[in-house]
């Protein structure tokens, strides 16, 4: 031994009891039994949770000796043949205990240098018989290193050789002329098989590849693939790169392909087919004495087929392809290579696992990704995934991930029913399953079934006390129907969990710039500008990206938020470019006079883009943007909670393009001055954004604009779709089976110069076509009332009461730039992409929330159609008496048993919209004006047994009989019902929108809230921007709980006195009548209502964000420029 090892070693008082521990070594134990029992004895010392001793450490040194003497013993491998129960006892004992990683690491890569050579020629003596244990040994060697780091990229390497071996023929190792198969050929060859079994979509395989398929492939590997006298692999190295590039699509990547699961079978059988079915390397091994011929081969295929899938979940884990590259650039995006490596472990040996694995990559696909089945219908990606789930529960009808995976999938489908029973069942074999149990919950809540659905989310949380997931959906459940208990808790926990996951996102580190050069970056910078930066741009835009590329050794940790930077510079450099091209093509025209003008197409490719495929795409925060409503969050957190969604979307954008992400061109300029403007929306059928907007796409000006709607979700069947569709006024695409790509297509075929976004983060919302960037000018506008935070958004459709015009980050960094000694012409820098400073969208600044610029509306951002879908005609003289007649009618068909003199408080909102302070107050109002019930609806129905015992607790029964609820009405009876109301009571956190234009309507007054402690939330604000559209803002709106409260009893007081003197008939004097009165006869003329009018000032703000676009102002602005649109309406009489 290189260091004498005592014959005995005392280690004294290392645990409290002073227990004496002796360990006798007798020198003269073989190699196995000494290492074995020092490694066991080390880990169990090292692992002790009791301070350890001086005398223990006097193990160290004989263990380190006799790892080195170890490490040299290993010298011997390349003279003789290796002791494989050696090696074999030697690594499953470091396994299984890998107490000094340093060391143990030493070993392991000492033991590939003594078996394979730099280039992973085999050097060591072996047998070729012995193939088996080389395999076994290379295996554990890379599941040791994994298990020490699993960052290592030697691990990765080892797997290969461990692949290389096994697939090389025996009497290939030691001749000097043999060809060495790489693990590229068996992915190749596979990627070759499937696409032979696939049935591609043409717009995945490029007409080369196509050509390839039937004539020009080297040596015509595709058309012998199954051939027994065919040896693919050979033949796919001998074609190298260039056989690589004939299979490639349009994009210089492999495509991703999708194959059912009775196809997959047939891989292993077409790449072996040579080999009889054998894996070559070891078809000469000696057999174990238990084993038969076909027992073995299934044994080897087991055994590749798990290094296969453990290849890929290293690749998906690190998003690195750079193993597969051609001239530095990957051929092949992470989940098209994952999906094939498990599609050919699959094939070799069938597995529960490995399917399940198959379904989440074809879950994880764009939802453009079809594939056409045998009867030549077109499926989704999804649906495949689902009959992977299937057939892997034929394997394993317990597995507990594939009966999650497959009833999520099933409800995201629409199919409930089928998600619960799975669910069920899932829960019968694995009672405390949380993932399936906040499945189930999950799906109860979407089917409206909250009472049924918390007990689920409890039961997760009780098993998984850090299970994410389930505090966010146990909120919403428990909100949704006013279930208090412990509400407090669960905000606070679901905030907290947001709060970290928002962290560790932005914490991640990728290392993504330092790929490429400053100069590189610059270079990027530079063409987006024309060539063209300003001393102070070039100086910014270089300590920006130092901050990636610098190495500071002072700095104890890689600056955050990288891959955001990255995906905001892509996006930031489509805008520039799509401008840049634009000018050089036609100046700063506005419009064009000639109908034919030439449309720009240029190469178009954003340099460095590759790099996106090496972004891990990481999980959502648990509260989304539409849960941020009701949710009391700061500023900061509710942008970043979009931000974090909108970066999502642009790399799922950008990862459909592959490696060569392209810039859109831009078109042409308006024909005579008519902008082209596209309403991209899932609601286009019997849903509340229709029943706000039905009009306003056919009253835009013709001569002005061009209008096209493009309809993302099917039709419904009803009225409202077929009036779109039947309209002659636009242009109607219902888009909703194509794929987002074509969709896109189809928009920078119609040439938009403008495109509007409707839904936002709402459900069903296709916001990667934003993110793709096919209009130079894209707005959000109605469909979500907050930031959508995205790089793809430039403009929020939105007025002053709702959006304060210091909460926009534009404005914010206008108001602290100093125009002194500026020239009021003079543009500001473009340095577009903020890191680390108060403009990053992820900087701890909680002063401003928005990232879009404002168009501002001159009364209303809201659109509504009442003026068009529910007008009656009459003079002021005939309506106002008809109408009181027929309100007492329809009070005393709701409420036959309310006395006249009782006032009627409503609110007509969902109830998780209700909050325990609001509703709180709400009983004290009630508790004040003793004659007046609250109207509520259930909505939903499980809501109101929960609201009336908090009322009875909170505020007695009396109070709490005083409290009335309804079914809720369809469209036309709830508008009718809203005049029965006295008196709305709004909701604070998030208030009512198309119900507080519904309640407007029919007459009835609202006490709308404007808050301070939410000024930052729009959604908040909306039912106080109706109420001052209306002209009477000043009479509704109140800026406290407390005023709240008072003014709403003083209204109430009035009214009820002014009934009461005039023996409960209708008074003509208390403010709350004749405040009743004056909504409902001017209604046809204010502003909120008068949808022509608001279309008018809508097409103001469109033509000047494309002025804006058009002379750079949108990017450059002017010094004294806040960079607001603010519209100014022909009538300058009306005020607030």
């Amino acid at each position: 031994m290189a260091a004498e090892l005592p014959k005995r070693l005392h280690l004294h008082s290392f645990s409290p009891s002073s227990i004496v521990v002796t360990l006798t070594i007798n020198l003269t134990q073989e190699w196995v039994l000494l290492t074995e029992r020092l490694f066991m004895f080390a880990a169990t010392l090292l692992s002790c949770q009791h301070p350890l001793s001086f005398d223990v450490f006097r193990l160290i040194s004989p263990l380190m000796s006799l790892l080195t003497e170890l490490t040299n013993g290993l010298e011997s491998l390349t003279h003789h043949s290796p002791d494989w129960d050696f090696l074999d006892t030697i690594l499953n004992t470091l396994l299984v205990s890998p107490s000094i990683p340093e060391k143990t690491l030493d070993i392991c890569r000492h033991t590939c240098s003594q078996l394979l050579s730099d280039d992973a020629w085999l050097i060591a003596a072996v047998d070729p018989r012995s193939i088996r244990r080389l395999f076994n040994v290379l295996v554990n060697i890379g599941n040791l290193m994994h298990r020490i780091d699993n960052a290592i990229p030697t691990t990765t390497q080892c797997y290969m050789h461990a692949i290389e071996i096994v697939i090389q023929k025996p009497d290939s190792y030691y001749s000097p002329n043999a060809t060495k198969l790489a693990f590229r050929d068996v992915i190749v060859a596979a990627w070759a098989t499937a696409m032979t079994l696939s049935f591609v979509p043409a717009s995945s395989t490029s007409s080369t590849a196509t050509h390839a398929l039937a004539l020009t492939a080297p040596v015509n590997i595709l058309t012998r693939i199954g051939d027994p006298n065919f040896d693919i692999l050979q033949a796919v190295h001998g074609a190298g790169d260039d056989f690589i590039r004939l299979l490639s699509n349009p994009t210089s990547t492999l495509p991703c392909v999708i194959l059912f699961p009775d196809q997959i079978h047939q891989l292993s059988t077409f790449i072996l087919s040579s080999q009889k079915g054998y894996l070559p390397g070891i078809r000469a091994t000696q057999l174990p004495a238990e084993l038969s011929d076909e027992q073995y081969c299934q044994e080897s295929k087991m055994a590749m087929a798990s290094v296969l899938v453990c290849l890929a979940r290293r690749f998906q884990t690190s998003h690195a392809t750079e193993l597969f590259n051609i001239s530095d650039k990957p051929f092949c995006t992470v989940e098209a290579l994952s999906l094939i490596m498990h599609y050919l472990a699959a094939s070799l040996f069938p597995n529960a696992s490995t399917l399940n694995d198959i379904g989440v990559i074809l879950c994880g696909l764009s939802s453009g990704e079809v594939v056409t089945n045998l009867h030549g219908e077109q499926t989704s990606a999804r649906e495949v995934a689902r009959l992977y789930y299937e057939k892997g529960l034929q394997l394993d009808p317990s597995h507990p991930h594939l009966l999650s995976n497959l009833g999520s999938l099933l409800k995201d489908a629409g199919h409930m029913t089928r998600a619960i029973g799975i669910f069920n069942h899932a829960l019968a074999c694995h009672p405390e399953l949380d993932i399936a149990l906040v499945n189930m919950a999950n799906t109860l809540r979407d089917m409206s079934q909250y009472a049924e659905a918390i007990p689920y989310y409890q039961r997760a949380i009780s098993v998984n006390p850090a299970f994410a997931d389930a505090y966010c959906g146990l909120y919403q459940a428990t909100n949704a129907v006013c279930y208090w208990d412990g509400r407090a808790t669960w905000i606070e926990k679901a905030i907290e969990v947001c709060e970290k996951q928002l962290s560790d996102m932005h914490n991640q580190t990728t290392s993504l710039l330092s790929t490429h050069s400053l100069d590189d970056w610059m270079f990027l910078v530079r063409t987006a500008h024309s060539g063209r930066l300003s001393p102070l741009e070039e100086h910014t835009w270089k300590v920006r990206f130092g901050h990636f590329l610098q190495v500071d050794p002072s700095r104890l940790s890689r600056p955050c938020g990288e891959a955001g930077f990255f995906i905001r510079l892509i996006e930031w450099y489509q805008t520039r470019i799509q401008h840049s091209l634009y000018i050089k093509a036609y100046g700063q025209a506005y419009h064009s006079e000639h109908a034919n003008i030439a449309r720009v197409y240029e190469n178009m490719t954003i340099p460095n883009s590759d790099l996106i495929s090496a972004i891990k795409g990481s999980r959502l925060p648990m509260i989304l943007p539409f849960h941020t409503f009701t949710l009391p969050l700061t500023a900061r957190t509710i942008r970043l909670i979009a931000h974090r969604n909108a970066l999502h979307t642009s790399l799922a954008a950008f990862s459909q393009f592959g490696t060569n992400l392209s810039v859109y061109p831009p078109p042409p300029p308006p024909f005579h001055g008519r902008i082209n403007i596209g309403y991209v929306s899932s609601d286009f059928t019997d849903h509340p954004l229709t029943h706000l907007m039905k009009s306003v796409f056919a009253m835009h000006d013709k001569k002005r604009l061009n209008v096209f709607l493009y309809a993302t979700s099917p039709t419904d069947g009803s009225s409202y779709r077929e009036y779109y569709e039947r309209q002659t006024d636009f242009h109607f695409n219902d888009v909703s089976s194509w794929s987002i790509s074509n969709v896109i297509e189809r928009i920078v075929q119609d040439q938009i110069h403008i495109l509007v976004n409707l839904g936002g983060y709402t459900k069903g919302s296709k916001n990667e076509i934003f993110a793709a960037r096919p209009s130079p000018v894209q707005v959000s506008l109605m469909g979500f009332a907050g930031t959508l935070a995205a790089g793809w958004c430039d403009y929020l459709v939105c007025d002053p009461i709702v959006c304060p015009l210091d909460l926009f980050v534009q404005v914010g960094a206008a108001r602290r730039r100093s125009p002194k000694g500026r020239s009021s012409h003079e543009m500001t820098p473009d340095v577009g992409v903020p890191i680390n400073d108060g403009s990053d969208p992820a900087s701890s600044d909680d002063g401003w929330i928005y990232t879009e610029c404002p168009i501002y509306m001159p009364h209303t951002y809201f659109a509504t159609d009442h003026k068009q879908s529910c007008s009656k005609l009459g003079t002021t003289s005939t309506l106002w008496p008809d109408e009181l007649q027929r309100r007492d009618q329809l009070r005393a068909t709701i409420f036959p048993d309310l006395p006249k003199d009782v006032i009627i408080f409503a609110n007509f909102n969902q109830l998780y919209k209700i909050d325990p302070i609001i509703f709180w107050t709400w009983l004290r109002i009630l508790s004040r004006v003793q004659r007046s019930i609250l109207w509520l609806l259930r909505f939903p129905a499980t809501g109101e047994a929960n609201l009336l015992q908090t009322a009875t607790t909170w505020a007695g029964p009396e109070v709490a009989s005083r409290i009335r609820f309804t079914d809720v009405a369809p469209k036309e009876i709830h508008i009718a019902r809203c005049s029965v109301a006295d008196l709305v009571l709004d909701t604070a956190e998030c208030s009512a929108h198309t119900i507080a234009a519904d309640v407007l309507w029919s007459g009835t007054p609202i006490i709308a809230c404007l808050w301070p402690s939410h000024r930052h939330k729009m959604a908040s604000r909306v039912s106080a921007s109706l109420a001052y559209a209306t002209g009477l803002g000043k009479q509704m709106v109140v800026h406290s709980r407390e005023e709240y409260e008072e003014r709403a009893v003083a209204l109430a007081s009035a009214h009820y006195a002014e009934r009461l003197s005039f023996g409960g008939s209708i008074s003509e004097g208390s403010e709350l009548l004749n405040l009743r009165r004056s909504l409902f006869l001017t209604r046809e003329t204010m502003p909120l209502f008068d949808t022509r009018r608001w279309v008018k000032n809508l097409e103001k703000g469109f033509i000047a964000a494309w002025k804006r676009w058009v002379d750079g102002s949108q990017f450059r602005v002017g010094y004294d420029d806040e960079g607001a649109v603010v519209v100014k309406d022909d009538d300058d009489t009306f005020v607030w």
